[in-house]
């Protein structure tokens, strides 16, 4: 059986609603999982927007200000619940959060050399600025001393961008420069702080958004690192090479709200591959985001229901329990290949997949469109299918040939009658950034799947290859033939 990594929930209680349930009830809830619902968390990272005062007075809350007006300091009695239960709690601080309610940012009005010209009409915060790096670090300095939190993540990755675009691996240097200080700040408290970053989910994406993770990692100016947060294949190897000899721990995140384009509301056999593949590549934790914190008749009890219409759905423990079924080593899973897109609260590359492989078109010359999907795992004795779904194929004229790692697969089904409500060809696909992105009324595409030997299965990167070898009308044709889904699936137990 695999190590299983530490299990870290994200917690992002954002409803005003939650003011008016009385303090006790209100801890019954945001604790269902773990209290009644036997879910082992290791730490919380607490979204603090609801329960502090922010660093500008613009965007405080509602449910902080009703709060204190009773005189309640409830950030710091949900961290003692936390630390009851021996569970750390983290403060979990958005370097670049949008700007609430209405008006104007009055700091950013003040301040334009602090901010960035981007997609959010406010600005976002220029870490470029050193006045803005020591207003950030005042703030959080302050935040730190007057709670007991255990750590805290520097959220990077909601929202980009946080150096000049265009520039920002130039400006590298000022992000280094942040967090040295940070640490230095967190290493003068009384206790021992851990200090972390939300970060992009790979390398490549590392460096447009300009984080330079292996200096961070080699000065100790970060305990941990959660690379991704809506990717279904961060690069993991990666961030353990870059932080390779060092104290680093590696995370990784899943955000079932803000999504992977096309991969929300998915089937328990693609959680189990996911997080089957981050544990198998050596992932120190794995964090639960945007589930929420009990089932939707828990909240029921305390709320009306005009008060809950925009409360998540499934809650954390279903997360949690897939990550034990897929060390079960007898359940279904499912391996998929990202997708780019999905999200559009940024500017840069990190969190929208920008290199992800799919969707992609097929050559019209025969050559083999070619999807690596990595798996981790011995499959040896199990059933295994790939899968991939097609748009702009037609039926009368269009003939392929299918390989898995190099092997042709003779044998396979078409389904041209296949719909699937995610994919929304020929109409553009649109930023899928909430679970209710569905297409009401998909047009009918290609489905192709096929069995394969169990032994073609690497315990790695496997390759899944498509070829158009007949295509009467591609050249009077506008459009490609378009993979957009590519999966690995591995069944029940062969007999």
């Amino acid at each position: 059986m695999k190590r299983q990594p530490k299990f870290i929930i994200q917690m992002d209680p954002y409803m005003g609603e939650l003011a008016n349930i009385p303090e006790d009830k209100l801890i019954e809830w945001l604790f269902y999982c773990i209290d009644k619902k036997d879910v082992k968390a290791n730490a919380f990272f607490w979204e603090t927007h609801c329960f502090i005062e922010q660093e500008c007075p613009y965007n405080n809350l509602g449910i902080y200000k009703k709060f204190q007006e009773k005189g309640i300091n409830i950030m710091q009695r949900i961290i003692d619940e936390c630390h009851k239960r021996g569970i750390k709690a983290y403060y979990h601080h958005r370097f670049s959060e949008v700007d609430l309610g209405t008006g104007r940012n009055e700091i950013k009005q003040k301040h334009k050399d602090w901010i960035i010209k981007t997609w959010w009409q406010e600005g976002l915060w220029n870490l470029a600025s050193p006045e803005l790096q020591e207003f950030k670090l005042n703030y959080i300095s302050k935040v730190m001393t007057e709670y007991s939190f255990d750590g805290i993540c520097i959220d990077f990755l909601r929202h980009l961008p946080c150096l000049p675009v265009g520039k920002q691996w130039d400006h590298r240097e000022c992000a280094t420069e942040f967090m040295s200080k940070l640490k230095e700040n967190m290493n003068q408290l009384n206790r021992e702080v851990e200090v972390g970053a939300k970060l992009p989910e790979n390398g490549e994406a590392c460096r447009v958004d300009g984080f330079d993770v292996e200096v961070w990692a080699k000065n100790n100016l970060v305990d941990f690192v959660i690379g991704g947060s809506r990717t279904i294949n961060p690069d993991i190897d990666w961030y353990k090479k870059v932080t390779e000899g060092t104290e680093t721990l590696v995370y990784t995140c899943w955000d079932p709200y803000h999504v992977a384009d096309a991969y929300h509301d998915q089937t328990k056999d693609f959680y189990r591959g996911m997080l089957s593949n981050w544990s198998g590549k050596g992932v120190d934790g794995i964090v639960a985001f945007n589930f929420a914190p009990a089932p939707r008749d828990e909240l029921a009890k305390l709320l009306p229901p005009e008060e809950i219409l925009n409360c998540l759905g499934r809650d954390y423990s279903d997360f949690y329990k897939f990550l034990i079924e897929e060390n079960s080593g007898d359940e279904d899973l499912k391996y998929a290949a990202d997708r780019k897109g999905g999200y559009p609260f940024l500017t840069g590359a990190g969190g929208n997949n920008v290199f992800a492989p799919l969707p992609a078109p097929i050559p019209n010359d025969e050559t083999p469109l070619d999807v690596k999907i990595d798996v981790c795992g011995d499959f040896k004795d199990r059933n295994a299918e790939i899968r991939f779904v097609i748009t702009n194929a037609k039926s009368s004229c269009d003939k392929f040939k299918i390989f898995f790692n190099g092997f042709e697969i003779q044998n396979y089904s078409e389904d041209y009658s296949y719909t699937d409500n995610q994919i929304f060809w020929p109409a553009p696909q649109p930023e899928m950034f909430t679970a209710n992105s569905l297409n009401k009324n998909p047009a009918p595409i290609l489905e192709i799947k096929a069995q394969v030997d169990n032994k073609l299965i690497k315990n790695g990167t496997n390759t899944l290859s498509i070829a158009v070898i007949d295509r009467i009308n591609y050249m009077l044709d506008s459009e490609s033939i378009n993979v957009e889904r590519a999966e690995i699936i591995i069944g029940a137990t062969s007999d």
